[in-house]
């Protein structure tokens, strides 16, 4: 739900004149910050070992900011439903490279749960009608994301999620902010309240993220995410004024029939206290 509210701030981000490379740099700099102090707080695990430290900072470098560097980039080329339309076939992405890399085992309920929340996501936005640059931005997006869950799932094994999310975040903040000088871009001063509302909800989601991954798997994880665009959409409504019609609600429903099928998949054991 706390991805649910991302494009919402982004879009208010835009209307202040915020451009995505620097937006998404301040965010992900809130979000270190706040998910360092809390991890301080919530974990009295050890600090992993410098190969695991390095390698999430590379995951957030590389993975996280990239995706997320796709994602907001598609959105200033396409409408916001269109590109999350194309976005959201990322569970199908990570269930099938979860399947391909032996790390998720084929279950019939994970494919029915697949089925209904694409079904959902179908009847809940409309067919992609926009220029090609921002539908092939969307789809990277959405592939480079399946890649990045199957990565973290192998990645954060052993390491407790709020350090996990600590050293993601850490590594996307310089990454995209280089990139924010490279390219010239600029944050506003009207837009760091909406980039502050990014990073609090980035930090939130991604403990919530690295703990489910590490209990039920990527693929499970990715599919139960899809009470995200119910969020967005809902959201939508309130903030942005955007209608909720009846295929929006049924789609709605549909998404969140997905949850019971997963929690009553097999049990997964919890794993051992840190």
């Amino acid at each position: 739900m706390c991805f649910g509210t991302l494009p919402i701030s982004a879009k208010l981000a835009y209307e202040q004149g915020a451009s995505p490379l620097p937006l998404l740099a301040v965010r992900f700099t809130i979000a270190a910050l706040l998910l360092a102090a809390i991890g301080r707080l919530v974990t009295a695990s050890p600090a992993p070992p410098r190969a695991s430290v390095v390698r999430l900072l590379l995951l957030g470098a590389v993975g996280y900011a990239g995706e997320a560097s796709l994602y907001f980039a598609a959105l200033e080329h396409a409408p916001a439903s269109v590109v999350e339309l194309v976005f959201y076939s990322y569970p199908l992405w990570t269930a099938l490279l979860g399947f391909a890399t032996r790390l998720e085992p084929f279950r019939v309920r994970l494919l029915i749960a697949l089925v209904l929340g694409a079904g959902g996501i179908l009847l809940i936005f409309s067919l992609p009608h926009g220029r090609p640059t921002g539908l092939l931005l969307a789809l990277s997006s959405s592939v480079a994301v399946a890649f990045y869950y199957i990565a973290a799932q192998v990645l954060v094994r052993g390491v407790a999620p709020a350090r996990a999310a600590v050293y993601t975040a850490a590594g996307a903040a310089p990454v995209l902010a280089v990139a924010s000088l490279l390219t010239g871009q600029t944050i506003t001063a009207g837009a760091l309240p909406w980039a502050g509302a990014l990073g609090l909800a980035t930090s939130i989601a991604f403990l919530a993220l690295y703990g489910s991954i590490s209990r039920i798997g990527s693929a499970r994880a990715t599919i139960a995410q899809m009470v995200e665009p119910v969020t967005t959409v809902v959201l939508a409504a309130i903030f942005l004024g955007d209608p909720l019609s009846p295929k929006v609600l049924a789609g709605a429903a549909l998404i969140v029939l997905t949850l019971p099928v997963l929690v009553l998949g097999r049990r997964v054991k919890p794993p051992p206290a840190r």
